[in-house]
């Protein structure tokens, strides 16, 4: 029973191994892994240390906001935008305005069109519009 149950799980973690090696091959993740080693040198260029340091902070919580941050810097980069190094308070000011673009994307709002779709080419009778005399 016991090489019954090792030689099923043998079996499952080289199936495992398989799902996982096809799903990321070695060539995606070296690409992967150039461009995040590429875009650390840039950032460590156009970031002082104090910057870095809250960035790494945020990563630990934000995440994705801090992703949000490296892409609109490395686009600032590629377009010419910065020619000095950044400061921390630039982050913070970076920081707030990707906080409140991404507040505005999940703000849900609802919206009443409280007009008749079918006022404009119904006919003139107004012998029951007792309720929107105001509209007259």
């Amino acid at each position: 029973m016991d090489d019954e149950l090792r030689a099923i799980r043998e079996a499952r973690l080289r199936e495992l191994k398989q799902q996982s090696g096809a799903s990321a091959s070695g060539s995606d993740s070296e690409a992967n892994n150039s461009h995040n080693a590429q875009t650390q040198a840039i950032l460590n260029q156009i970031l002082d240390a104090n910057a870095q340091e809250r960035l790494s902070r945020v990563a630990l919580v934000r995440p994705e906001r801090v992703k949000a941050v490296e892409a609109y810097l490395m686009q600032m980069v590629r377009s010419g935008a910065i020619r000095n190094k950044l400061t921390e308070q630039d982050i913070v000011g970076i920081l707030e305005s990707v906080g409140r673009d991404e507040q505005k994307r999940n703000t849900t709002r609802i919206i009443f069109d409280r007009r008749e779709k079918g006022a404009a080419s119904a006919p003139a009778d107004h012998d029951d519009d007792d309720e929107d005399d105001f509209f007259d």
